[in-house]
Formats: C-alpha cells, structure tokens, sequence
C-alpha cells in the first residue's frame, strides 16, 4: 500500500472514530437525560459507555477476554478456566462504513458494524487483544466471520474455534454430538490458558455464579411483564451482562430492581420479536415508545434470550455437570436457525400469554435470513389467532427512522380496534 493510500485510510479511520464516540456519547446523553433514570442505573449505562475493546473488559474483570460470536458455548466453561466470555456487539452505525465496500451489499449489518469496528483498532495504545474466538456454527453469516476478516483486511489472527452447532435439536443423535462439541470446547480452553485439568467443585461454583446471574435476571423480566420496565432500560441491562464479571452485574440488577416500582404510562402492550438490537443503535426502542408502545415481553437473543434457562442436574460428577450445560445450551435456546423450532413460535404465541400482549412487532435487520424467514411462520400462525402482527425491515441507518415511525402509530391505532 502507498503512503497516499496509507494517509488516506488513517484520515478515513480518524474520522469514523470520531463519529463512532459520538455515536456512543449521544445515547449515552439521551439515556441520562430520561426522566426515569435514577442512580442505580448508572452502573449499566457506564458500562456501556466505558469501552468495550478487550483491554478495558480485561481490566474490568481481571480475566484475559474471549470474543464470542453467539450465545450456544456455555459461559460457565469460560468462567471455570479463568476467562471473560464478550459477546462481539456491532450496535454502531458508522463502524460499518470501514468494512462495507469489501463485503456484500445486503448481509447482516451487526456483523457489518462489527468487523468495522475491528478495524478501527479500539484498543488502540492499549495493544490487547482477544485471547481467542469461539464461534457457534448458527448463521451463514456468523460462520464465514473468519473469511470475512480477512476479506476485510483485519489483520488480528488468535486462535479460532468452531462449535458445530446440529440444528435439530430433539433428535438425540444431535444431542449427543452437541455434549462431543461442549467437551471439544473444554479442551480448546483447556488448550489456550494451559489448565490441564478442571475440578468439578470449580465447575459447579461457576455453574451456580451463573445460575445465580439468570434468577435475578428472571425477577426483572417479572417486572417488565407488569409493564414497570421499560425496553429501553430492559435492554441497557441485558447488553451490558458481557463488559463485567457476572457477580458484580448481579448485586448491581438486585440494586436496580426496586426501582422499577411502578408502571409510567397506560400504552398498549407489545411482544417485540426477531433479530437483536445492541447498544448504540437503541433506534427501533426510542421509535416504539415515540409511537405509543410497550414492550412487555421479548425474544431478542440480545435482550431476554441472553440466559437459555435453569440448568438441571442431579450427577455432579464432572461428565453430568458438563451434559447438564451442553442440554441447557441446546434445548434451552430459541434461535430461528434451528430446523425443529416449533418451541420458538410457541413461545410467542402460547395460551400463558395471550392476555399480556396485543400484538407482535417484528423487528428485522437487512441480511438477517433466519428471522425474515420466520416471519413468515410467524405472521401467519397469530393472523390465525386474531392478533395484530407488524414487520418491519430496518438497516443501521437513521434513514428510514420517520417511515418507520409513521407505520408503528398506524399500528398502535390498529390495537385499539
């Protein structure tokens, strides 16, 4: 590469990093500036605020930082061998300016956004990286995250490691492949920090850390189903699980949680379903509340699907400790890239929640196949049941904000019929 095209490119990432932090510092502002913030939210939104490059997580938690593509690899196992799990967010909308004219035109845009950040180098001084990648086989898009880095000119090369994820999950064939993936897992880790060997009494500490993380958790969802609890809020907690070690999130959400003590506003309550939305393209969530609508349940693997469930075991040896987190990780999610998915649907529509909501918004990004594939299961299983359904198609723009905006009060007056 010339000096010329050197120059060019250090003035082109100069610019987008400038624009990136005011990205970042202009959600920031609009959430403290919120009449219902209060000080014990503080702690999430500073978090969000406060980088998330490996060298800050790292420092954060005293634990070298793994970047994880999706939600399947067991966040127990991380935490057993010394590791901090982060969950690779690509919320802004300008990083993806850098990687863009390398990659397809319509792909997923988080993914997008976050090979640009990639390139912007956020550690910057820092130097750190990540220890490695572990990455679930779920979406095409996610798979081929490798070829795409190198396509883009990433040059960050840590060890990678691909969890087969078997997209049928109650044949047990695929069951005991995914137990072979968790142990594959244990000894990639094993691998990377040098621990030969695990005790279980370590594994069941960090199994009941984490179970500890999803029951506190599960006692904010109770609220938002009350409608006491904003998305908005909902969602800054949920995002920030990954940039903190899990005890201290917890006592921080047990902090928070009497704030939520009573509900601001009768709007008609909403389930908001498909693909996730990470801080600090908060667009869609400013957009239902300016339309009149109330978030009260949700499927976001970027909101309430952070945590798959309860793990279950009565063997606490090692091998039932590990089965127990590799069937919570399967059987527990609910990502659309699984063939046998029924539980998914079911999920949205089940009789246990039909007086909750009046209607399913569905949220889908630009590229993101596995969602707008659903959508079309799902539409027409709630038209069936009488309940109001709305898609909307988005990209990380602020473009199309207006549009949208228009269609969702065109909505909310549908619910009132």
């Amino acid at each position: 590469m010339s000096n010329n095209q050197d120059d060019r490119e250090g003035r082109l990432k100069k610019k987008i990093l400038d624009r990136f932090d005011d990205e970042t510092s202009q959600e920031i502002k609009i959430l403290k500036s919120r009449p219902d913030f209060r000080p014990e939210l503080e702690y999430f939104v500073d978090l969000l605020a406060g980088g998330r490059d490996p060298a800050t997580i790292s420092a954060r938690t005293g634990r070298p930082v793994v970047a994880l593509m999706c939600l399947q690899a067991p966040l127990e196992l991380f935490h057993v061998y010394g590791l901090q799990p982060f969950k690779i967010f690509g919320g802004t909308m300008v990083a993806q300016r850098l990687s863009a004219p390398q990659l397809p035109a319509i792909m997923c845009p988080m993914l997008r956004s976050a090979l640009g950040e990639l390139h912007l180098d956020l550690a910057g001084s820092k130097g750190q990286k990540f220890l490695a990648w572990v990455t679930p086989t779920t979406c095409d898009w996610v798979v081929k995250i490798q070829d795409m880095m190198e396509v883009c000119g990433i040059t960050e090369k840590p060890p990678f490691h691909r969890l087969e994820l078997p997209h049928l999950k109650d044949r047990t064939e695929s069951q005991d492949r995914w137990l072979e993936e968790v142990y594959l897992l244990r000894g990639f880790l094993s691998q990377i920090t040098g621990k030969k060997k695990i005790r279980r009494q370590d594994l069941a500490r960090s199994m009941n850390i984490y179970q500890k993380s999803w029951h506190v958790f599960s006692n904010l969802i109770d609220l938002k189903r009350t409608g006491r609890v904003p998305e908005i809020w909902f969602m800054v907690i949920s995002n920030s699980f990954f940039f903190d070690d899990a005890e201290k999130w917890t006592e921080s959400v047990k902090k928070a949680l009497p704030v939520f003590n009573k509900r601001e506003k009768a709007l008609p309550d909403i389930f908001l379903a498909g693909s996730p939305i990470f801080f600090p393209n908060l667009k869609m969530l400013h957009l239902l509340e300016e339309a009149g609508l109330n978030v009260v349940m949700d499927d976001l693997c970027s909101s309430e699907r952070i945590f798959p469930g309860a793990v279950y075991f009565d063997d606490f040896s090692e091998h039932g400790l590990l089965k127990a987190l590799a069937q919570r990780y399967h059987q527990g999610c609910l990502c659309p890239t699984f063939s046998d998915n029924d539980r998914r649907i079911n999920n949205i529509i089940a009789p246990a929640h039909k007086d909750l909501y009046k209607g399913v918004v569905f949220h889908v990004l630009k590229g993101c196949h596995p969602f707008d594939l659903e959508s079309l299961t799902l539409e027409c299983r709630l038209k069936d049941m009488g309940l109001k359904f709305i898609k909307l198609e988005t990209d990380y723009t602020s473009e199309d904000s207006q549009t949208l905006l228009t269609r969702l009060e065109a909505y909310r007056n549908t619910l009132a019929n």
